[in-house]
């Protein structure tokens, strides 16, 4: 039996909760993260009890995802000076 990891990194939430590269980046900017080196790790706990509220509220998370995403990475922004 696998053990359950506690931390989950960008490929884990798009793998275990088939979510498409944007969404995934868009629910690291709604709830807390934690930064190894280059990598964004989210903890399941937080995850799963933000998943489980916008059910029992029935919110669009990938509407409230790319909102956050796209306030974070605006377009035309990449880069520029």
């Amino acid at each position: 039996m696998e053990r359950e990891k506690k931390l989950l990194g960008i490929e884990d939430i798009r793998r275990e909760y088939k979510l498409g590269r944007s969404t995934a980046y868009g629910l690291l900017a709604l709830l807390p993260v934690v930064r190894v080196g280059r990598r964004l790790l989210i903890r399941r706990s937080d995850l799963e009890a933000y998943l489980e509220q916008a059910a029992c509220e029935k919110r669009d998370i990938r509407a409230e995802a790319m909102a956050a995403y796209k306030r974070k990475t605006p377009a035309g922004q990449g880069g520029a000076r």
